[in-house]
């Protein structure tokens, strides 16, 4: 006598969006619906707006106006991939908050604000000039790659999902990320030959 086990078998990418729309369909006439939506995307927003804000809080206020904006909009959604379309929305919230409120925090400022009393390893000190090292790589790439390379990483879009946000092949998005990473890795290995 043998036992079978069954695994869940994880759903596709076409499956997750027609359950998408599915939900935002059913949220225009039931919006409590548009809660699943919320709970799928937030982290992910959330994500994406910490990126460019370094700001835990004003990331979560961004990510919150980015759904509120979502829910008031549902009708206006023509269907689609719905994580494209948030973040379409979280772009345009993000674009708003830098015309808005000029707000730009320093990374050298936040190193000050950490204490300074408490020892820390080595490899600790070598990650965060890594980190401060890539990041100023990334910051000095031109806006559209940077959130190219943003949605991707922080948005885990698709290539897909990331060419119908921008206007463009999922191809053409899989053609520039590489260009993007390929240019990263040999500035990076540039900086660290001086070093």
């Amino acid at each position: 006598m043998s036992s079978q086990i069954t695994l869940p078998i994880a759903p596709s990418v076409p499956e997750i969006a027609q359950d998408d729309a599915e939900v935002m369909a059913g949220a225009r006439t039931d919006p409590t619906r548009f809660a699943e939506i919320y709970e799928r995307y937030f982290r992910r927003i959330y994500l994406y707006c910490y990126r460019h804000v370094s700001n835990a809080e004003e990331a979560e206020d961004l990510a919150s106006l980015v759904f509120v904006q979502a829910f008031r909009s549902i009708a206006l959604y023509r269907g689609g991939s719905v994580s494209a379309w948030l973040f379409r929305i979280a772009y345009g919230t993000v674009a708003n908050y830098y015309r808005s409120a000029r707000a730009e925090v320093s990374i050298d400022a936040k190193e000050r604000d950490m204490a300074a009393d408490l020892p820390e390893p080595l490899e600790r000190i070598m990650q965060a000039e890594t980190h401060h090292a890539l990041r100023a790589l990334v910051d000095a790439l031109p806006k559209e790659d940077r959130d190219l390379l943003l949605f991707k990483i922080d948005g885990g879009l698709s290539s897909q999902e990331i060419g119908e946000l921008l206007g463009k092949s999922a191809g053409a998005v899989r053609i520039q990320l590489h260009r993007i990473i390929k240019q990263l890795r040999l500035r990076y290995q540039q900086l660290d030959e001086r070093r």
